[in-house]
């Protein structure tokens, strides 16, 4: 607080510069604001954007509305029909051909003999 009013100080000076007028009448701002916001709310500064809807959440409320949330999703899916034998055969991941990365291929030069070779006694 005493550096706005220091600020507003510096800025009513007869020899005050055009940059520490400006920052007396932001500072007078400031003080106008914090006076017209009600205990208990946050400050709006005049030219800063809004608080995120999350900051006036508190973490405990935030962890119930997830917590519904799950419980909702879990009763839903609980509500489905049991899945076949033939449906649980393994993890299916839905891919678009071309998205996954492919391993290392072998060069062509290298291929695999497909006859034994008699070996010496």
């Amino acid at each position: 607080m005493q550096e706005l009013i220091e600020a507003i100080r510096v800025a009513v000076a007869t020899d005050a510069s055009a940059e520490q007028k400006a920052a007396g009448v932001q500072a007078c701002r400031t003080i106008s604001t914090a006076l017209d916001t009600e205990p208990g709310k946050p400050i709006l500064l005049p030219g800063t954007p809004p608080p995120a809807a999350t900051s006036l959440v508190s973490v405990d409320q935030m962890l119930d509305l997830v917590i519904s949330r799950l419980t909702t999703i879990a009763t839903e899916r609980d509500a489905l029909p049991a899945p076949t034998a033939a449906q649980l055969r393994g993890l299916r991941v839905p891919v678009t051909p071309g998205t996954l990365p492919r391993g290392p291929t072998k060069p062509a030069g290298h291929a695999k003999r497909t006859t034994p070779t008699p070996r010496k006694p």
